[in-house]
């Protein structure tokens, strides 16, 4: 897949990630590590990297928010002032329209969303509905080889490549990642404007305390 095949993306999302309780919140640091990465490729101007999702994480209650913006400035060395982190959704269907409403404030023409394989069917399906030029990008090591491996400096590559491996998910978390993808997707056709799945996510994900409104970096973007 080369992703800069339809012309170089303004915008790059993270897609959120509900963790639960595992601690490792392996998931959301293989797709940040993934928009690093293609951050770095892509040549002046540079994209800006969105995340909107408004979980919280961890033993500390730990906005995932706070934790990719903290993760991209200090680990992956990307400027503050491209960020766009706005801890608002609770739900892909909710997180769609709010990076529509980003694209809408920011002008960002073409726009590579990250997610992990078995999420991207149903995202991509989702952003098609509301938004031109949207592109779903499975975070997988086929998916980094096929458009990084040659132009990325080399620890890196294999950094984000470990990052990658780890978040991949065992067979019985994929398989029950598998149903709930099928049951949302048949979900959403029966209710298309997403009231029964925003009110399970209100219901089962806890909202992100302590960020209200516009991050400082969102603002200074």
């Amino acid at each position: 897949m080369n992703f800069l095949a339809g012309g170089r993306p303004s915008g790059i999302h993270i897609v959120g990630k509900r963790q639960g309780s595992k601690p490792e919140n392996s998931q959301l640091v293989a797709r940040t590590a993934m928009a690093a990465a293609l951050w770095h490729l892509i040549p002046e101007p540079k994209p800006r990297i969105s995340y909107v999702a408004s979980d919280v994480h961890g033993p500390d209650h730990e906005s995932d928010a706070g934790f990719v913006r903290s993760a991209l400035v200090s680990r992956f060395e990307v400027p503050e002032g491209r960020l766009l982190v706005r801890p608002r959704t609770n739900c892909t269907f909710l997180e769609v329209r709010r990076v529509r409403a980003l694209s809408r404030a920011y002008d960002l023409g073409r726009i590579v969303a990250l997610t992990h394989s078995y999420h991207a069917r149903r995202t991509q399906m989702y952003f098609d509905e509301v938004l031109d030029g949207v592109t779903v990008m499975p975070v997988d090591l086929q998916g980094l080889t096929s458009v990084l491996k040659k132009s990325l400096k080399a620890s890196l590559f294999h950094e984000v490549s470990m990052l990658i491996e780890r978040s991949r998910p065992n067979q019985w978390d994929l398989a029950r990642e598998k149903v709930v993808e099928w049951l949302l997707s048949r979900l959403h056709r029966l209710d298309p404007h997403g009231r029964i799945e925003r009110r399970l996510a209100a219901r089962l994900r806890p909202a992100s305390r302590g960020e209200k409104g516009w991050s400082s970096s969102s603002r200074a973007a």
